[in-house]
């Protein structure tokens, strides 16, 4: 539906949502992204049950940390992308909400990481920790290079131009890319969630015991 085609490795999200990019369907969209916030919330009341027997407060930060995410990213439906004109005092509001919605989202994952390995093997499986640090760090870590070279290519263009060489004509340059593997690593890291932290259940069992 995306005119001329979309192509998620070099194309942001926000693309998606733009009048100006998307003229035809960016309500579907934006449709579609507030659908995913809302069905993410009762994940951060999941994350405040499930974590708190390691951590009390661990718990109720990440948990809080995804609900504000979530907050972000489904104001920023409403928000259209455009640099023009400053809203409620703020240039790029639409970019300013959807880095505070991902600098959430992956402080809470950071956060759960740190009760897993807290608990691991003895309230939670070892493969819960490894999994959730596998979908956190290494997209992380992706995007802060990424964000490295660029600010490097800005403020030192000559140091910078080797690496531009190398990247610029790879996937790995485009912040679309990143934005597409975080989502799919926030996925990833909700399914482990799910399915591999234990039971309200067997928690009071073993608390019993």
């Amino acid at each position: 539906m995306f005119p001329h085609g979309y192509d998620w490795r070099y194309r942001v999200i926000s693309n998606l949502l733009s009048p100006r990019d998307n003229p035809q369907y960016y309500q579907l969209a934006a449709c579609g992204l507030v659908l995913t916030g809302l069905l993410m919330i009762p994940f951060a009341i999941h994350l405040n049950q499930q974590l708190a027997p390691v951590s009390k407060l661990g718990a109720r930060i990440a948990a809080g940390l995804l609900l504000l995410g979530v907050i972000a990213l489904i104001a920023d439906c409403f928000i259209v992308p455009q640099h023009a004109n400053a809203t409620l005092g703020i240039r790029r509001f639409h970019e300013f909400l959807a880095r505070s919605a991902a600098g959430f989202i992956a402080l809470s994952m950071l956060i759960s990481c740190w009760c897993a390995w807290k608990g691991r093997s003895r309230i939670f499986p070892q493969s819960l920790f490894w999994i959730w640090a596998a979908v956190t760090v290494l997209p992380l870590a992706g995007v802060l290079c990424s964000k490295a070279l660029l600010t490097l290519a800005q403020f030192d263009p000559a140091l910078s131009r080797p690496i531009r060489q190398v990247f610029r004509h790879s996937v790995f340059w485009h912040l679309g890319f990143w934005e597409w593997i975080g989502a799919a690593a926030i996925f990833v890291f909700l399914c482990g969630a799910t399915f591999l932290l234990p039971g309200s259940d067997m928690r009071l069992t073993e608390s019993d015991r």
